[in-house]
């Protein structure tokens, strides 16, 4: 009977494993380009920055897709990013 030990731990853990996948709760983020602008891009190439909104949303960290933008923006004006470096 030991030599079956294995294969009976085995169908234990396969079977424990195999319970019912959780619920997985899907949330659609949506953003109008108008609702907010960080920056305008004029017709003559320009682009006009609103830094108080930029600022703001970096801060609050409540906007899925303004803040990481923003943040971006931010550590572009302040002078701290770097390349990437796709040879590592």
């Amino acid at each position: 009977m030991p030599r079956y030990t294995p294969l009976f731990l085995l169908l234990a853990i396969t079977a424990s494993s195999a319970q019912e996948p959780k619920a997985i709760k899907t949330v659609k983020v949506t953003q109008s380009l108008n609702d907010t602008a960080l920056y305008e891009v004029k017709d003559d190439g320009t682009v006009l920055i609103d830094w108080a909104e930029v600022e703001a949303f970096a801060a609050s960290k409540q906007n899925p897709i303004l803040t990481p933008q923003a943040q971006v923006m931010l550590a572009i004006r302040n002078g701290k990013w770097k390349a990437m470096d796709h040879a590592k």
